[in-house]
């Protein structure tokens, strides 16, 4: 059957003659990949982009160079896109053409090209070579997938990423430190490397600004206390190996350990003390990590926490849809307690702060409830600071702390950048 003809099989009704054809174009090879390669880059086209797309794939190396010259010429986002993902998946099989086209004039086939090299894991070792120029690149986004890929390779890259650290060339040293603690962590850096990071937080500390979380930052869990006495809440807490954070290392390591690809264990591996906020300490990230995580055994930290600190307020919320449960005691006693997850969990008379307001629960009621939606960010600005309305208004006391739960000790903490 002709090559035209079995292209307009995959937009028929039948799906029998649609996979046919899928298999038959695969066989085609060559001939068939101007016309698949054209239906990616026509929105408009009856051809599914997905067929398209796995057909071109199956072809393989014949179909690679079209590929990359129609990702440098689609038109529009949509186009790109088909595009780009029919290049990730040709595999390990064209790695060497994947290294090639790292080095392509357009730096969205540089970008795609590392993304195809990370998908092929250990296999892609091969570009590594040619992947080290691409942490240099003058493209963000590039960059970026550069270390990514890295990381997907595994730790077979880290002698070629230190002696680039150690003898450079230069240009190539900041994304070089950069891939190292995506791949391995901190614990993979030379021991100047280590010094020039902490060097450079300490300058950072000396003229700090207080600023809110930005964005979706403020999504998980934390606990506010009235001190600024760190040493006694890492005691309290049982956390270990506290070391000065900026606040925007601080809430970027409590958004990505909570967002991020590791396991639960190094999830839960470490917290950030804020320096003193109006009078509070947050401890962001997993703090409840040294007893068990239940909403009883979090009310009853909570309590012995206020008994030791005179208050204690916990809090979780979720960035992406607005709900939230909090915990407020003080002297040992609960004095408020809500659960967006169970509402008989609820203790305590509402707050001045929910007076008139709308509580989640409260959203699956019959009757109709009118009233602002009342949220854990707008509890604890009401009650002690919010970390989404830190700002030139806020009184900042000290510096902030990253320090090791016991699950940090064991297993250490999620590998990757982060802003300083």
């Amino acid at each position: 059957m002709a090559v035209d003809d079995l292209i307009s099989q995959l937009s028929g009704r039948g799906e029998k003659a649609r996979l046919e054809a899928i298999k038959d174009l695969k066989q085609v090879g060559e001939p068939a990949v101007a016309p698949l390669v054209a239906s990616l880059l026509d929105e408009q086209s009856p051809v599914s982009w997905s067929d398209a797309g796995v057909i071109l794939r199956g072809i393989g190396r014949p179909a690679f160079w079209p590929v990359v010259e129609a990702i440098a010429v689609a038109a529009s986002p949509e186009t790109l896109r088909r595009c780009a993902w029919a290049f990730a998946g040709f595999g390990a099989e064209v790695i060497d053409l994947y290294a090639r086209a790292l080095s392509h004039e357009h730096p969205r086939v540089r970008e795609e090209a590392a993304l195809g090299v990370q998908y092929c894991k250990e296999a892609g070792l091969p570009a590594l070579p040619d992947l080290l120029p691409l942490l240099a690149a003058p493209d963000d986004e590039v960059r970026q997938r550069a270390v990514w890929a890295m990381a997907a390779l595994g730790e077979d890259v880290l002698p070629l990423l230190q002696q680039v650290r150690r003898s450079g060339p230069g240009h190539l040293r900041p994304g070089a430190l950069r891939a190292i603690a995506e791949v391995a962590g901190e614990q993979a850096f030379s021991d100047s490397d280590r010094a020039a990071v902490e060097r450079l937080i300490r300058i950072k500390l000396t003229r700090e600004a207080a600023e809110p979380i930005e964005g979706c930052g403020t999504c998980g869990s934390w606990l506010a206390l009235p001190t600024s006495d760190h040493r006694a809440i890492c005691e309290a807490l049982d956390l270990s190996t506290p070391r000065p954070a900026t606040m925007t290392l601080g809430f970027a390591a409590f958004y990505c350990d909570g967002h991020g690809m590791a396991d639960d264990n190094q999830r839960m591996g470490r917290v950030f003390l804020t320096p003193r906020l109006d009078g509070w300490t947050l401890v962001m990230g997993p703090w409840y990590a040294y007893a068990d995580a239940d909403w009883a055994e979090t009310v009853r930290a909570c309590r012995e926490l206020s008994e030791r600190f005179g208050q204690a307020q916990c809090y979780w919320h979720d960035a992406q849809t607005g709900s939230g449960s909090w915990v407020i005691c003080q002297g040992g006693e609960l004095i408020r307690a809500y659960d967006q997850d169970d509402r008989h969990n609820e203790a305590g008379p509402r707050l001045p702060v929910e007076q008139g307001k709308t509580l989640s629960f409260e959203e699956d009621d019959e009757d109709d409830v009118e009233g602002t939606y009342c949220d854990a960010l707008m509890v604890a600005a009401a009650m002690s600071v919010s970390p989404d309305s830190i700002g030139a208004q806020t009184q900042v006391h000290g510096h902030g702390l990253l320090a090791l739960t016991k699950f940090g000790r064991q297993y250490g903490v999620p590998n990757g950048t982060l802003p300083i």
